[in-house]
């Protein structure tokens, strides 16, 4: 099997006890420094998508680190969906190549406001992914 590039995002976040700024900076950077803390990791082998479409690894680190909520949207999502329309109308509904680009245009598109729901997921899979 060949290998391939994976690009990933680490994410700790915790508590350590310490005396100054300086030691507990230390102490998180430190592998075996007894903390209590929690992991996010975050694989993707193409860069920015589709753990975060249309953000660079940095931008993602960066937003992590202010604690911005950050929702994600996958190809997956858009399969399950279909899976379930596909089930109440008792046939094949939707073109699965379709789901990747569907999903770009449904992010790209998105309402900073109103967010994106499953709602929002049925809407472009009905739109853009029906079979002819």
């Amino acid at each position: 099997m060949e290998s391939k590039n994976f690009h990933f995002v680490k994410y700790e976040f915790g508590t350590v006890e310490a005396e100054n700024g300086q030691e507990a900076g230390q102490m998180a950077a430190h592998p075996l420094a007894p903390k209590k803390s929690e992991v996010l990791i975050i694989v993707s082998q193409k860069m920015g998508t589709p753990v975060f479409p249309n953000l660079g690894h940095q931008e993602i680190v960066e937003r992590l680190s202010h604690l911005e909520t950050v929702l994600i949207w996958k190809e997956e999502h858009f399969e399950q969906k279909a899976k379930e329309l596909e089930g109440k109308a008792g046939y094949s509904l939707f073109d699965r190549d379709k789901f990747t680009p569907a999903l770009y245009k449904m992010i790209n598109n998105h309402n900073r406001y109103e967010g994106i729901s499953w709602s929002t997921v049925e809407s472009y899979l009905t739109e853009f992914c029906k079979k002819d």
